[in-house]
């Protein structure tokens, strides 16, 4: 976690923005399609689930950056313990949500674990690129 936070470190928070608004976008595409997709081959619970799981990526992200804003603007003793427990919680909220989906439907809950898979691949894609884009530009932090 410390590395993520070393790399994010090095964007300027302008850049770590237009990021995260390129994955949130990047997911909405990359539902629609897999919802089309997936009706295509006559699978529409694997594209539902594939956007289920875009969406809890999406909402993630959302409570990690209200975390760390929170943890910033009321500072406490162990900053890295509260952010820790409340990682710990969001994993574990996510992990039943793709259990009980997997439990409900195979097709739906593989389709979820798929979805939040895509995601942060697109996450980790698009933090490459503005790491390089940064690299080559010559922007500083």
């Amino acid at each position: 976690m410390d590395r993520l936070a070393a790399l994010f470190e090095q964007l300027p928070l302008p850049e770590i923005t237009r990021l995260l608004r390129r994955t949130v976008f990047g997911g909405i595409g990359v539902g629609v399609v897999a919802l089309a997709l997936s009706a295509l081959l006559g699978h529409p619970l694997v594209g539902l689930g594939a956007c289920i799981g875009l969406a809890l990526g999406v909402v993630n992200i959302r409570l990690i950056t209200a975390s760390v804003a929170r943890v910033n603007a009321n500072p406490v003793e162990r900053p890295k313990r509260v952010l820790a427990s409340q990682t710990l919680a969001r994993l574990a909220i996510t992990t039943a949500v793709v259990v009980g989906l997997l439990v409900a439907s195979i097709q739906l809950g593989f389709g979820t674990a798929g979805g939040l898979a895509l995601f942060y691949f697109l996450l980790l894609a698009n933090l490459v690129r503005s790491i390089l884009k940064q690299g080559t530009t010559g922007l500083s932090a």
